[in-house]
């Protein structure tokens, strides 16, 4: 009798100690979401301080999700809508489908955004563990039993309009149809811009039809679209991207490394639009210019 209530004992213990569970969500981590408007797949691609800080130029194929799990999923990956999203706050970071948006000015709280992608990383995991697909994945039917976890009713908060939005808290539209790019954003609070700090382009995120998805750290290159010159003042017109720090570089014979062109001590932040840099030449010579981005 002993050795049964022992054993009842013990079966009772292993029943009352939580199972393991595939999805571990963690704050920072960086989410990506398929969808087709009835089912979601999504997956913890791990912290998204992977993707920051890295050199302009960085390029990294991102393997670590599951595309047999879209397709088996969806059927094909071409035509889905993805996004791409993480928070810390009061930080957080969304992928973007408008290629030079303007400037997030702080309308909505840090505590909004930072509620809906939180949500979208833990809803898989309470008040109950959903069954999940694999490591850091799972696919929900978006009108099934688990719907409450799924990307689409957390974000649409009741209107299926406020999905390209995240719910209306974003400041652009965050999917794009694959294939495609998206643009990847850093948004910190803000009240008045561009007081400290604007938005900030981390890098790109392109995905192709057969699913390839390749990340490439750094803004994109800006292109010069005038210069004109008043007396021994140039000004060199080029587009920018918001929150990226622009400044010129100048040269009297296109002789040496571009490299290693004198840099002119002006810089400015760009806004999304066509910016300017006033350059005082030092004589009469003709000068050639290239825009560099921080």
């Amino acid at each position: 009798m002993k050795i049964f209530i022992l054993t009842i004992t013990a079966v009772l213990t292993l029943l009352a100690t939580p199972l393991a569970r595939a999805w571990n969500y963690s704050d920072g981590d960086l989410l990506l979401v398929f969808r087709n408007g009835s089912q979601d797949v999504e997956f913890d691609l791990g912290s998204v301080t992977n993707f920051l800080g890295q050199t302009n130029g960085y390029t990294t194929t991102v393997n670590n999700w599951d595309l047999n799990l879209v397709t088996s999923t969806f059927g094909s990956v071409s035509g889905l809508k993805v996004a791409l999203l993480a928070t810390s706050y009061p930080t957080n970071w969304l992928s973007s489908a408008e290629p030079n948006t303007t400037a997030y000015t702080g309308n909505s709280s840090p505590d909004e955004l930072n509620g809906v992608i939180g949500s979208v990383g833990t809803k898989p995991l309470y008040p109950i563990a959903i069954p999940t697909s694999g490591p850091n994945s799972y696919s929900i039917d978006t009108g099934g039993q688990y719907r409450t976890s799924s990307y689409d009713y957390i974000v649409a908060n009741g209107h299926s309009s406020g999905i390209p939005q995240l719910g209306g808290y974003a400041p652009f539209t965050v999917e794009q149809s694959v294939p495609g790019f998206l643009d990847f954003w850093q948004i910190a609070p803000t009240t008045v811009y561009p007081n400290s700090p604007p938005d900030q382009l981390i890098g790109t995120f392109y995905i192709t039809s057969d699913g390839t998805l390749t990340f490439v750290a750094g803004p994109r290159a800006s292109t010069v679209t005038g210069v004109s010159r008043v007396g021994n003042v140039s000004t060199v017109s080029f587009t920018t991207t918001v929150g990226n720090i622009y400044s010129v570089t100048h040269a009297n014979t296109l002789g040496g490394a571009a490299s290693t062109w004198p840099v002119d001590s002006t810089t400015l932040i760009g806004n999304g639009s066509v910016n300017s840099i006033n350059h005082t030449n030092s004589g009469d010579a003709a000068e050639f210019y290239r825009v560099t981005t921080q």
